[in-house]
C-alpha cells in the first residue's frame, strides 16, 4: 500500500520525528511499512508532521505528493516549501539525519567530520539514524565540519525547527558558522 496524506482523525498520534502530538484536523503523512510482527504480512503506518516528514522522510513524502489526489494537494498552503526540503534531503543522503544544534555542554564528544573533540561551549549539531523504524542517535558534529558532512550549507530550516529553544541571535551566529567554510 502506498504512503499517503490524510487529515489525523483524533488528536492521539504522534510524530515519528519529533514526538510532539498531531493535532485533530491537521494533515499528515502516513509511511506505511511492513510489520516485522505480523505473521501474515500485514502492514504498520508511522506518523508524521508534514513538515517533519521532508525534513526526516524526503523519500515518503514525495512519493505520498506523487500519489495524493488533486484536492488534497491544494489543501497544503507551503506545498512547494516542502517538496523543495524533500529533495535537498534526496540530493544530499545525510541532511536527513540533521536533528538539532546545541551548545557542547562538555568537551568528551568527538565530531563524525573532522574525528577530533567538540570543544566545552562549541556548537554542535546532533545527527540521528533512522533505522527499523526508530530514529537512533548518531553523534554530534562541529557546526564549522557542517558543510563538508552534509554537503550543504541550507540547513538552518531543519535545525530551527527541530531546535525550538534557538534564539534568534544563536540562530544568526549558528548560521555564520555554517556557511563560515
Amino acid at each position: 500500500m502506498p504512503h499517503l496524506i490524510e487529515h489525523a482523525s483524533s488528536g492521539r498520534a504522534k510524530c515519528r520525528a519529533c514526538g510532539g502530538k498531531i493535532a485533530a484536523a491537521e494533515l499528515r503523512l502516513g509511511e506505511r511499512l511492513p510489520n516485522p510482527f505480523s505473521d501474515e504480512g500485514g502492514e504498520m503506518t508511522h506518523w508524521y508532521h508534514l513538515v517533519c516528514a521532508a525534513y526526516r522522510r524526503p523519500e515518503a513524502l514525495i512519493e505520498a505528493f506523487e500519489a495524493a489526489d488533486v484536492p488534497m494537494a491544494s489543501e497544503i498552503a507551503d506545498r512547494d516549501r516542502l517538496l523543495d526540503a524533500a529533495r535537498l534531503g534526496v540530493a544530499h543522503r545525510r541532511v536527513p539525519r540533521v536533528n538539532a544544534a546545541e551548545r557542547a555542554p562538555t568537551g568528551r564528544a568527538t565530531c563524525r567530520a573532522c574525528k577530533t573533540p567538540i570543544e566545552k561551549g562549541a556548537w554542535r549539531i546532533s545527527i540521528v539514524f533512522y533505522e527499523e523504524g526508530r530514529f537512533a542517535p548518531g553523534g554530534f558534529v562541529h557546526a564549522t565540519c557542517a558543510a563538508a558532512y552534509f554537503e550543504t550549507t541550507d540547513l538552518m530550516p531543519r535545525l530551527k525547527h527541530f531546535t525550538p529553544g534557538l534564539t534568534d541571535d544563536d540562530a544568526e551566529a549558528l548560521d555564520g558558522l555554517l556557511r563560515s567554510t
